[in-house]
């Protein structure tokens, strides 16, 4: 990745005495990569990172920071369960500003716990559990997952999902399960991963399953 590339901050709130669950941690960041999208939709910030690779860098924060920066974030605090994230806008590495460039990428695993419940009809992340990703990693393969559903969506079926809260959740299906459910119709843009940490280049990370409550998907707005 060059200098000049961008790339959206995510940021995970890692509470080491209280630590949340890994699915509900990657949920989160899912829904805060969209909700910062869509908090700032007419920002010259998203143009061309939009119809590129959609990078993201997920970093972690202690409670005290954590807080601190929810004040500056577009998406404000999402929380699923005990978890919260963070978005941003895209910025190049080299404009990142420093509370952020500071943070740490490594340390973002949680433990596997069940996740909150979820409403029934909410659209589910489905990310490649054959790939052992850890915690940061997966946040940023469902937010990639997420936010292309979100583009795909046509205007009335984005209302609905806002309007519900805008659910998220998160399932790891492995092999050809992960294969067969990534084929099904109505299933959310396959994201295939350029291999730049942890897992190889070309490798299918995620997708959305068909959300029942949201109207047909549609071509980009």
């Amino acid at each position: 990745m060059q200098p000049f590339d961008k790339v959206q901050p995510i940021v995970l709130l890692v509470d080491k005495t209280h630590p949340a669950a890994h699915r509900d941690a990657v949920a989160a960041a899912a829904v805060a990569s969209v909700r910062a999208y869509t908090a700032t939709e007419g920002s010259e910030a998203w143009e061309n990172w939009l119809y590129g690779r959609f990078t993201k860098t997920v970093r972690r924060a202690n409670p005290t920071t954590f807080e601190r920066l929810a004040a500056e974030a577009p998406s404000g605090p999402v929380t699923v369960g005990r978890a919260q994230a963070l978005a941003f806008e895209p910025v190049t590495y080299e404009e990142m500003p420093k509370n952020l460039a500071k943070l740490q990428v490594s340390g973002t695993q949680l433990p596997d716990e069940d996740p909150a419940p979820r409403p029934a009809d909410s659209p589910e992340i489905v990310l490649n559990a054959d790939l052992e990703m850890s915690t940061g990693k997966a946040s940023a393969q469902a937010a990639h997952a997420l936010l292309s559903w979100y583009l795909q969506l046509d205007p009335a079926a984005r209302q609905v999902w806002q309007d519900a809260g805008e659910p998220a959740g998160v399932r790891f299906t492995a092999g050809e399960q992960f294969t067969e459910l990534a084929a099904r119709p109505g299933a959310g843009p396959l994201i295939v991963d350029a291999g730049m940490t942890e897992i190889a280049p070309d490798t299918a990370t995620a997708f959305v399953a068909a959300a029942s409550f949201s109207p047909a998907a549609g071509s980009r707005a």
